[in-house]
C-alpha cells in the first residue's frame, strides 16, 4: 500500500536546511506528500490550475506555449542545452502536460541524486529563461504539432478533438490544449511573459511529492515554490456547454485518410466528485475499457467481426499515459463528457461499425447489466484499477486529482467500495438518468466528406465486409445492425474541411 497522503500545514516552518530568509518568512504552498523512507525514486508533480481553458481570446495556445517555456527554455542561469547537460547524468527530465483546466510539471530521480538535481528542477520553476530563440523553436514545435502531428497523421487524437471542438462550441475548452493555427501565430514572447505571470502563480499550485525523499525536503520546497508570483485575481467560472438534441455528425472531411475514425459523445455534470460517478465509470468500462478485451464493443467488434484495432467508452476526458493502457494523471477538468470511440475502420465496414456501436450501447441502455454479469465483470475490474497506481509517480497524481475533486477517499478505494454494493437494478437507475442513446454528437474522420454526407442521408442498409465467413450468431445479428435507423436530415450534418480544422 502507499504510504498516506500527507498535506503539508500552511503554518510549516522551515527545517534546518532553509538557507534563504526571505523564503523562511513566506507561507508554503499547499502541498500533498507521499513519503516512504524506503523508496529509491522521488517524484515530484507541481500541478497548477490552470489550462487551454485559461487561453485569452485570440491566443489560443498560449497557456501551453508558456508551460512549454517554463520547462524547456533553461533557466536564468543555464540555457536549455545547458540544463539538458546537467540533467543527463541523472536520466531525468522535466515534463509538462497541459490540458483544459490542469497544468503539471513532473520529474522522477534517484533519491541519491536529490541533492544535486533539486537545485536545477527549482530553478526551472522559479526562473526560466525565457528567451527569444526558445520562443521561437518551442512555437515552431507546437505549429507543427498541430499541423503535421494531429491533423496530419493522428487520425485518433483528431477525432477525438473534434468532439470536444463540437460538444463545446463557444466553450473555452473547445479549441485543443495546444492551441488553433492563428492562436498560435497571434502569440508573442511578452504574451507568454504575461500568460506565466497571470496562470502559473501561487495560489493556483499544489506540490507533489512522492517517494525516499529526506524528512522535512518537502517543506522546503513548498517554501521555495511560495517565491512564484501572486495570483492577480481569481478564475472565471465556465460557462453551461450546449446540449446536443438527437444525433449530430461532424464529418472532419481528410482526403489523406486511408480509414475512418469515429468519436462520439455527449457533455455530462457527472466528475469523480458525484455520487453517481462509480456507477457511471462501472458501466462505461463494461462496455468498453480502454485497451482491455473484456468491454462489450471490443468483443463484438474486433473480437466477432475483425473490424479494427481498437472499441472503448469513457466516463470522463481520458488521455492514455505514454504507450500503456493506463489514464494520464492530473487532467482533472471542471466540467466533462462521455465519449465512444472506434478507430481504425476501412471505410467499406465504416457505417456497419457506427450502426453496431449504437446498437450495442444503446442494447445495454435499455437492458441492463444481469446481476450474474455484473458479479464477473465486477471481480475482474476491482482489481484491475489497482494497476493504474503501480508507481510512486502515478500514486502522486490520483492523489492529487482526488484533492482536486474533494474526495473524502482514495479514488480507488471509493471506486471499490461502491461497486461491492452495485446491483443491476441500481446501475439500470442511474444509468437512465445520466445517459442518452439519442442526444449524440458524433465526428467521423474520413475522407470523401460530401459523399459520405450523401450516403449517411439516404439511410440505406450498410452491410459489413468480412475476410472470411462469420458463424450464423453474427450474421443474424448483422441483418439487424445494418438496417438500424439512423433518420439524419441535412441540417443534422455538417463536413468540416481538415484546413479549416482549427484554425
Amino acid at each position: 500500500m502507499p504510504p498516506p497522503n500527507v498535506p503539508v500545514s500552511p503554518t510549516a516552518q522551515p527545517t534546518s536546511t532553509a538557507t534563504d530568509t526571505t523564503a523562511a518568512r513566506k507561507e508554503p504552498v499547499r502541498s500533498l506528500v507521499q513519503r516512504d523512507a524506503a523508496a529509491k525514486v522521488v517524484a515530484f508533480r507541481v500541478v497548477f490550475q490552470a489550462g487551454s481553458a485559461d487561453d485569452p481570446a485570440g491566443k489560443q495556445g498560449v497557456t501551453a506555449l508558456t508551460a512549454a517555456m517554463i520547462a524547456q527554455s533553461g533557466t536564468e542561469k543555464l540555457t536549455f542545452g545547458e540544463l539538458s547537460k546537467k540533467l543527463y547524468p541523472f536520466a531525468s527530465s522535466v515534463s509538462v502536460n497541459v490540458d483544459r483546466d490542469q497544468t503539471v510539471f513532473s520529474a522522477e530521480v534517484a533519491a541519491e541524486s536529490l541533492e544535486a538535481f533539486y537545485p536545477l528542477l527549482r530553478d526551472v520553476l522559479l526562473t526560466p529563461r525565457m528567451d527569444r530563440d526558445s520562443f521561437d523553436r518551442l512555437r515552431a514545435r507546437a505549429q507543427s504539432t498541430l499541423a503535421d502531428d494531429l491533423k496530419g497523421s493522428n487520425d485518433e487524437e483528431l477525432g477525438k478533438e473534434a468532439l470536444q471542438a463540437v460538444l463545446y462550441a463557444g466553450h473555452p475548452y473547445a479549441h485543443p490544449a495546444i492551441g488553433t493555427e492563428r492562436g498560435l501565430l497571434s502569440v508573442t514572447l511578452d504574451d507568454t511573459v504575461a500568460q506565466k505571470k497571470r496562470v502559473f502563480c501561487k495560489e493556483r499550485v499544489t506540490l507533489g511529492l512522492g517517494g525516499g525523499f529526506p524528512e522535512g525536503f518537502d517543506r522546503q520546497v513548498a517554501l521555495d515554490l511560495a517565491a512564484l508570483p501572486a495570483c492577480d485575481g481569481g478564475r472565471a467560472a465556465l460557462p453551461a456547454p450546449k446540449k446536443s438534441s438527437g444525433l449530430k455528425v461532424t464529418i472532419v472531411d481528410k482526403p489523406s485518410a486511408d480509414s475512418m475514425a469515429f468519436s462520439m459523445g455527449f457533455t455530462t455534470d457527472v466528475t469523480r466528485a458525484s455520487d453517481d460517478f462509480p456507477a457511471v465509470a462501472f458501466f462505461t468500462a463494461f462496455m468498453g475499457l480502454h485497451r482491455q478485451s473484456a468491454g462489450v464493443l471490443y468483443n463484438r467488434l474486433r473480437e466477432a467481426r475483425g473490424f479494427n484495432y481498437g472499441d472503448y467508452m469513457y466516463p470522463e476526458h481520458f488521455e492514455q499515459e505514454g504507450w500503456g493502457r493506463f489514464p494520464l494523471p492530473n487532467i482533472a477538468r471542471r466540467q466533462q463528457f462521455t465519449s465512444i470511440w472506434l478507430r481504425p475502420i476501412k471505410p467499406q465496414n465504416g457505417l456497419f461499425a457506427l450502426r453496431g456501436a449504437l446498437h450495442y450501447y444503446r442494447q445495454k441502455l435499455e437492458q441492463g447489466i444481469p446481476d450474474a454479469e455484473l458479479l464477473r465483470f465486477r471481480g475482474f475490474l476491482s482489481r484491475y484499477i489497482g494497476l493504474e497506481q503501480q508507481t510512486p509517480s502515478r500514486r502522486l497524481g490520483f492523489a492529487l486529482d482526488d484533492a482536486s475533486y474533494g474526495l473524502p477517499a482514495p479514488h480507488v478505494e471509493r471506486l471499490r467500495a461502491a461497486w461491492a454494493g452495485l446491483t443491476s437494478a441500481k446501475l439500470k437507475e442511474v444509468v437512465a438518468r445520466r445517459f442518452t442513446g439519442t442526444d449524440l454528437a458524433i465526428v467521423i474522420v474520413s475522407k470523401d466528406g460530401a459523399a459520405l454526407k450523401q450516403t449517411l442521408l439516404k439511410g440505406e442498409k450498410s452491410p459489413p465486409t468480412y475476410d472470411a465467413p462469420k458463424p450464423k450468431e453474427v450474421t443474424d445479428e448483422d441483418a439487424l445492425i445494418e438496417a438500424l435507423p439512423l433518420a439524419l436530415k441535412d441540417e443534422d450534418i455538417t463536413v468540416w474541411p481538415i484546413a479549416d480544422v482549427f484554425r
